[in-house]
């Protein structure tokens, strides 16, 4: 299997030659636990979701299987972008299992149309130090390939930069 990684600081992007996926992989010096907070609390969220320069005004989480993960970033330029997810599997400390949802969905499983992002945040502690590697599963090589040239790799490090200054001044 041929995978395409790039080093950026502190992050590892792998794109798999033959399996539609983005994985980024980033080591913070903080325990599983509140990483894991951080990625399910909306008060620890708005603090750093987003590429830089935006802010996150609206984040609401009900964390449960079913149950939506909704943010909207607002842009310097005043541009606003929303995203809905479903959760699919939460296992505190360890993994969250989501996936894409139209605007404006309700909540729940049933009915949802087949996900165009399937992601993964999963943890693992050693020492003090906490792994977070998110899996983003896309329907084709085709698309998860231009997901990367739109940036969306890009927009994750960022996040995973801005979480790790966040966990400084906790």
């Amino acid at each position: 299997m041929s995978t395409t990684a790039m080093m950026q600081p502190g992050n590892v992007v792998e794109t798999p030659a033959n399996d539609p996926v983005i994985v980024i992989t980033r080591a913070f010096d903080a325990p599983r636990a509140l990483i894991f907070k951080c990625y399910t609390q909306p008060e620890r969220m708005v603090h750093f979701w987003g590429p830089h320069g935006s802010t996150t005004p609206v984040c609401e989480i009900d964390l449960r299987v079913g149950g939506l993960w909704r943010t909207v970033m607002r842009f310097a330029s005043g541009h606003e972008y929303g995203y809905t997810s479903v959760y699919l599997e939460i296992t505190p400390p360890e993994r969250i299992v989501y996936r894409d949802a139209p605007d404006g969905w309700g909540g729940g499983l049933e009915g949802l149309p087949p996900p165009m992002l399937h992601s993964t945040i999963a943890l693992t502690e050693e020492g003090g130090r906490t792994t977070v590697t998110v899996t983003v599963r896309c329907p084709t090589i085709e698309f998860r390939d231009e997901q990367v040239k739109r940036g969306f790799a890009e927009m994750v490090k960022v996040g995973n930069d801005r979480l790790a200054e966040y966990l400084k001044t906790l």
